[in-house]
């Protein structure tokens, strides 16, 4: 299991990506805040800007699924994606992930079949 953490520009965005995330049962539950980010602008000054931060668990092998998923979805939106390995978790949370988290591609297949 991992903890996905995805950021966009702004809330908008965030509730779009998110209604995708769970449509496409990548997870049971997805929270979201917005943030200040931080950077220096080529001409070497701070600037600021607010960001939208998704977080969410899922199944560490859904990866790559959700990225792809969620590049050909939103083919005009930056976003920077990242994941951090769970080294504990409540075995209810885990049990209710392993069994009812099954991704876009999983669900396509149960729908035709």
């Amino acid at each position: 299991m991992i903890i996905v953490k995805l950021l966009v520009a702004d809330i908008k965005q965030g509730n779009a990506v998110a209604n995708s995330i769970l449509k496409n049962k990548f997870t049971l539950n997805v929270f979201g805040s917005s943030f200040d980010s931080f950077h220096v602008t080529l001409s070497n000054t701070m600037e600021q800007t607010e960001v939208y931060v998704i977080q969410f668990v899922t199944k560490s092998l859904l990866f790559n699924e959700i990225e792809e998923s969620l590049k050909n979805e939103f083919p005009k939106t930056e976003f920077y994606i990242c994941a951090t390995p769970i080294v504990h978790m409540a075995i209810n949370l885990h049990d209710k992930i392993r069994e009812r988290v099954i991704g876009a591609n999983l669900n396509k297949e149960k729908t035709e079949a």
